[in-house]
């Protein structure tokens, strides 16, 4: 099994503060235009899934994973490479982000990256937040829920 990947703030940028009504909460993380993947074909990442990227609030650090079979992660260039070619196989079943802290224009961080699936779904994801709750949310992928 591959290992949860590590992304921190160096790799993340300012997010706005304010998710939309296609975004999708699960605890502090925000899955990015999750509801506008519904009835579309998998776009992204060798046609293997979708490109969601994701926020968390300043100075927050959590885990993202999936409750459900067939679900990957993608937030770094070599886990994108191995999923293009290997969809769900080559991607991460987890992802730790680290949120930037300090003297910021924003109070989110926001990672581009995404999601790959071995088919549309409605998955349940998974948000262990450090030192913290664990919440659990169904998001569409490919699929209403």
């Amino acid at each position: 099994m591959l290992a949860t990947a590590q992304v921190g703030c160096a790799s993340g940028g300012e997010a706005g503060s304010e998710p939309r009504g296609s975004d999708v909460a699960v605890g502090p993380l925000v899955v990015m235009s999750a509801r506008d993947t519904i009835g579309h074909s998998r776009d992204a990442f060798g046609r293997h899934g979708y490109k969601l990227p994701v926020t968390l609030p300043e100075g927050v650090t959590a885990t993202l994973s999936s409750a459900t079979r067939g679900v990957g992660f993608v937030f770094t260039p070599r886990v994108q490479r191995r999923a293009w070619s290997r969809g769900v196989a080559g991607a991460s079943p987890a992802v730790r982000f680290r949120a930037c802290e300090g003297d910021r224009s924003t109070l989110r961080t926001g990672w581009p990256g995404g999601i790959v699936v071995d088919r549309p779904k409605c998955a349940t994801l998974v948000v262990k937040v450090e030192q913290g709750l664990t919440e659990r949310r169904r998001v569409p992928l490919g699929r209403a829920c």
